[in-house]
């Protein structure tokens, strides 16, 4: 008798938990649609392309729809004008073979996009890059965080006395790989995080190393790839706060907000205000088999 009353309290209690389970539908005000402009480019010889979308619904189970009515060019030295070629899907390309590389160091490039009878300006001032000496490899048995394979550093010498900001990108076989678990991006001010104290030094070892993945390192035979990225301050700064949005989770998360633009309306109408970033860069890259 007590085992049967026993399990009926148990079922009793179960259901009492089931049914205090209501499903809520958010109720959200679509805000109004905004230009979104993905311009990052840099001083190589491949084609250069700025990507153009609205932004959507927080719900929308879709990609953001693409904007091909547009302008957009580049101003550079000696009055020479870029123009970016719309490609039918949101993109607009620039092909260096036409009018050469957009590698004047030390210039302020101006983007301009024309869109719905509004113009928009980006400036971004090309930095110098440090060249990528050498990537080195070595194996290394597993460990708490970390699985058994080969562990690559990348080898570079921040500039001595000016403040550097840079973008490490890393490939495993030309795929782009995830390095930080807790960060969206690899970034580095001088030769560290902080600056001024890493200034002229080789980059430190978080940095160098973090172009493995430690939960999937190289094996034999994987091509490690690195590029190193000049930037300036605003577009670094751009980087550091879509990684703080995209990690923004927790108990006592902060609401979810747009990313301030580093692009303007020329007009300064505070009602076409546009999402993004301009930003060029030089670039230097590096290459290793592991073998």
């Amino acid at each position: 008798m007590r085992t049967i009353i026993y399990t009926i309290s148990v079922i009793l209690i179960a259901f009492s938990f089931s049914s205090c389970e209501d499903v809520i539908d958010l109720d959200l005000k679509n805000g109004r649609s905004q230009l979104v402009i993905d311009g990052f480019i840099n001083s190589d010889s491949t084609i250069q392309s700025i990507r153009l979308t609205k932004s959507a619904a927080y719900f929308l189970n879709a990609p953001t729809p693409s904007v091909n009515n547009a302008v957009v060019k580049i101003e550079g030295p000696n009055n020479l004008v870029y123009p970016f070629v719309n490609d039918g899907n949101g993109n607009y390309n620039y092909n260096p073979t036409s009018m050469g590389k957009l590698d004047s160091i030390g210039f302020e490039y101006r983007l301009i996009v024309e869109y719905e009878n509004n113009t928009y300006l980006g400036k971004s001032t090309l930095k110098p890059v440090p060249v990528i000496d050498s990537i080195t490899y070595e194996f290394e048995e597993a460990d708490l965080g970390s699985e058994e394979g080969y562990y690559a550093q990348f080898w570079a010498k921040d500039f001595y006395g000016s403040r550097d900001f840079y973008w490490i990108k890393a490939y495993k076989n030309s795929n782009p790989i995830d390095t930080l678990q807790y960060a969206q991006f690899i970034l580095s001010q001088d030769a560290a995080f902080d600056g001024p104290a890493a200034d002229g030094l080789t980059f430190i070892l978080p940095i160098r190393a973090s172009i493995t993945n430690r939960d999937e390192p190289f094996i034999i035979g994987d091509s490690c790839s690195v590029e190193l990225l000049s930037m300036n301050e605003d577009a670094w700064n751009y980087l550091i706060q879509v990684s703080s949005q995209a990690n923004n989770g927790g108990l006592f998360a902060t609401p979810t907000a747009n990313v301030r633009s580093t692009i303007t309306d020329l007009a300064g109408n505070l009602q076409n205000d546009v999402l993004g970033v301009f930003s060029i860069s030089s670039i230097s890259r590096n290459y290793k088999i592991i073998q």
